[in-house]
């Protein structure tokens, strides 16, 4: 065999192990950068699961110690100051949890995973005489203003609007907790809940 021959075999046996190991290395970047990607999708899920059972635990808390309510109005007030965006989110979000035990006890038939779950509650509150006109309108400004801050990229609501907001919220809060004492006293019902519930971030 002469050195040329050798060389030739040699080379084409070479060549392919050569060829994935330089399509490997070319790949390492995208893939690594897969690799976070696939990890963020599964925590996602994880996330969304595991606000769905503290959203569930919440609302069992806030039924067995009314205090909390009290308590979280004054916590959200107390945080205006420094995070106004955060506390009158969450102003709304008390006033939503209010608004789905109602929708529950009285078996309303809302789907509570809608992307317009917030403006469905609150058709639904309208349609089955739960709440008049003024509160009605109270309660459509107030998810307005909620998705407005929601939404809006750079946009920091003031303290005093953010504190303004927070009581009104808890004024809704205070008329739909009184619809859940009535329901539990007067036992009815209604026409059933499309069940599911995630993430809100998105909702309107």
């Amino acid at each position: 065999m002469s050195w040329m021959q050798f060389t030739l075999e040699a080379m084409d046996r070479l060549i392919w192990p050569l060829a994935i190991l330089a399509v490997l290395l070319l790949m390492r970047r995208p893939m690594a950068q897969l690799i976070p990607l696939a990890k963020r999708f599964k925590f996602q899920g994880l996330e969304v699961e595991f606000q769905q059972e503290l959203r569930a635990a919440s609302l069992k808390a806030k039924a067995a110690f009314p205090e909390l309510i009290a308590d979280r109005k004054c916590l959200l007030l107390s945080s205006a100051d420094h995070l106004p965006n955060a506390s009158l989110l969450e102003a709304w979000q008390a006033v939503d949890e209010a608004a789905e035990v109602v929708v529950r006890q009285r078996r309303l038939k809302v789907d509570l995973n809608s992307e317009t779950r917030y403006k469905d509650i609150e058709s639904v509150l309208v349609a089955q005489g739960l709440i008049d006109t003024k509160k009605a309108k109270l309660f459509s400004e107030l998810r307005q203003l909620r998705n407005k801050v929601a939404h809006a990229r750079g946009f920091v609501v003031g303290k005093a609007a953010a504190m303004q907001y927070i009581e009104l919220c808890f004024r809704l809060v205070d008329h739909l907790e009184r619809l859940q004492v009535g329901v539990i006293e007067g036992g009815e019902e209604g026409e059933g809940v499309e069940e599911g519930k995630g993430d809100t971030a998105g909702v309107v």
